[in-house]
């Protein structure tokens, strides 16, 4: 049994090279897998959507808030927004538009759950 520790892992952690915050799995497979995200101040996961599985988040510290939207007639249309905090968990579902901001100074740690290709190769980015 391999057990890894998410605040070593963020410790340690290199920005994505994609999104530019900290990403780290954490444990899992191909079919689930568990990461360490940490968004510092005025960072966001840029909009994007996955084709297939959801996305769980887990907010660990922080603040911040959660866009979900849908490319309706070849244009993104946000269609809920919502500030999240320390202690809540929401899903996203596939083809569902989303990004996460930080909206306070402290990071915003969190916890997500998701096929390992959602970190990779089926996650399309999508211009605001």
């Amino acid at each position: 049994m391999i057990i890894n520790n998410i605040y070593d892992l963020l410790n340690n952690a290199m920005p994505d090279s994609g999104i530019g915050i900290k990403l780290r799995a954490m444990t899992g497979n191909k079919d689930l897998t568990v990461f360490a995200i940490e968004l510092n101040h005025s960072q966001s996961i840029p909009a994007h959507y996955h084709k297939q599985g959801i996305e769980t988040y887990q907010i660990l510290t922080g603040q911040g808030k959660i866009s979900i939207g849908n490319i309706i007639e070849g244009k993104l249309i946000w269609q809920e927004e919502r500030n999240v905090h320390e202690g809540d968990c929401f899903s996203v579902q596939p083809n569902e538009v989303h990004k996460l901001q930080n909206i306070a100074q402290q990071s915003l740690q969190v916890i997500g759950c998701s096929s390992i290709a959602h970190s990779n190769e089926d996650r399309y980015f999508v211009n605001e």
